[in-house]
C-alpha cells in the first residue's frame, strides 16, 4: 500500500510539474507577444510621422476623392440604359478567354505579398500595410471578375420569373414552397447595380493608388507596386474587349476607371454565347430580350 501510494503521489507531483512549466511557457509568450506588437506599434508611429508617407498619403486620398466625385457625377447615366445596345458575341468570346488569362495570373499572384510578409526580417509598417492591402485587393479581383463573368444569377431570374411564375400562379396552393421577387423590386436593385457598385469600383483604384505611390518619394517602391501595374495592365486589355462586346451608355475612358459600368451588363450578354442549353430557338433569345428590357431598359442588338 505505501509503494501504491508513493507512486501515486509521484505520479500527481510530475503532473503538477508539466502543468506549472506548461503555464509558464505561456506566460513567456504572452510576454513575448505583448513586446512585438508594442515594436510594432511604435514602428507605424514613426512611419507615419516620416514626411514622405504623409505626401503619399495625401496624393493618393486626392486621387480617391477625385474619382469618387466623378463617380457621382455620372450616375445620372441610368437614364442612358434604356435604348438599343449591340451585343459583339466574337468579342464577348475573346473578352472571356483574357478573363481565363487574367484568373490564372491572380491565383498565381495570390501567394506572394503572404510569403513577401512572412519571409521580412526587419518589420517595415508601409510595406506590411501595402502587402496586406493587395493581398486583399487581389482576392477582391478574382471575386468580381468571376462574379461579372458568371451569368447564373440572371438565367435564374428568367427561368423563375417568366417561365415559372406563371405556372405557380396557376396552382398557388400546390407551389406555396416558391416565393419569387416582386419584378418591380428586382428591376430597381438591378438598374442601382448598373448605375455603379462602389465594391468593384474601389479594387481598381487601390491599384492605381498604389502606382501613385511608388512614384512619389517614400517607402512604397515600384517593386512593391509590381502587381498592381500588372493587374492595371491586364484590366486594361480586357476593359479593351468588354467594351467592344458591348457598352451601356458610358464612354471608353470612363468605364475603364469604373469597372463595374463594364463588367456588370456582361452578365446579361453570356447567356447569348450558350447556344447548347439556353439558346434553343429565336423565340427564346426574343423572350430573353423582352426579360432584359424590362429589367434594364436595355435593347440588346445581337451581332454573331
Amino acid at each position: 500500500k505505501r509503494s501504491a501510494t508513493c507512486n501515486y503521489l509521484s505520479s500527481n507531483c510530475y503532473k503538477m510539474d508539466v502543468v506549472k512549466r506548461a503555464f509558464s511557457h505561456l506566460k513567456k509568450i504572452e510576454v513575448d507577444i505583448g513586446e512585438d506588437m508594442k515594436s510594432l506599434h511604435n514602428v507605424i508611429e514613426e512611419s507615419l510621422e516620416e514626411p514622405e508617407f504623409k505626401v503619399q498619403a495625401t496624393a493618393v486620398v486626392i486621387f480617391l476623392c477625385t474619382l469618387y466625385v466623378l463617380r457621382v457625377l455620372i450616375r445620372s447615366r441610368i437614364k442612358m440604359l434604356s435604348g438599343k445596345h449591340i451585343v459583339d458575341l466574337p468579342a464577348l468570346n475573346t473578352a472571356i478567354l483574357i478573363k481565363e488569362v487574367f484568373l490564372a495570373y491572380l491565383g498565381a499572384a495570390l501567394l506572394e505579398p503572404v510569403l513577401t510578409v512572412a519571409g521580412m526580417t526587419d518589420l517595415n509598417a508601409p510595406t506590411v500595410l501595402l502587402e496586406c492591402l493587395t493581398f486583399g485587393s487581389i482576392c477582391w479581383w478574382i471575386w468580381l471578375v468571376t462574379d461579372a463573368f458568371d451569368c447564373g444569377n440572371v438565367t435564374q431570374q428568367f427561368k423563375y420569373s417568366c417561365e415559372l411564375r406563371d405556372e405557380a400562379l396557376k396552382d398557388t396552393d400546390k407551389y406555396s414552397w416558391i416565393h419569387i421577387k416582386n419584378a418591380s423590386s428586382v428591376r430597381a436593385e438591378e438598374r442601382d447595380d448598373l448605375n455603379g457598385n462602389l465594391k468593384i469600383d474601389v479594387a481598381l483604384w487601390f491599384m492605381l493608388s498604389c502606382i501613385i505611390s511608388a512614384w512619389l518619394p517614400g517607402a512604397v517602391t515600384h517593386a512593391d507596386a509590381i502587381h498592381a501595374y500588372a493587374i492595371v495592365l491586364m484590366w486594361s486589355i480586357m476593359h479593351h474587349f468588354c467594351f467592344q462586346a458591348t457598352h451601356w451608355g458610358t464612354g471608353y475612358f470612363l468605364s475603364f476607371f469604373f469597372p463595374s459600368s463594364s463588367l456588370l451588363p456582361l452578365e446579361y450578354c453570356l447567356p447569348l454565347m450558350d447556344v447548347a442549353d439556353f439558346v434553343e430557338n429565336l423565340d427564346t433569345v426574343e423572350n430573353y430580350r423582352n426579360f432584359v428590357k424590362d429589367r434594364t431598359g436595355a435593347e440588346l442588338i445581337v451581332y454573331s
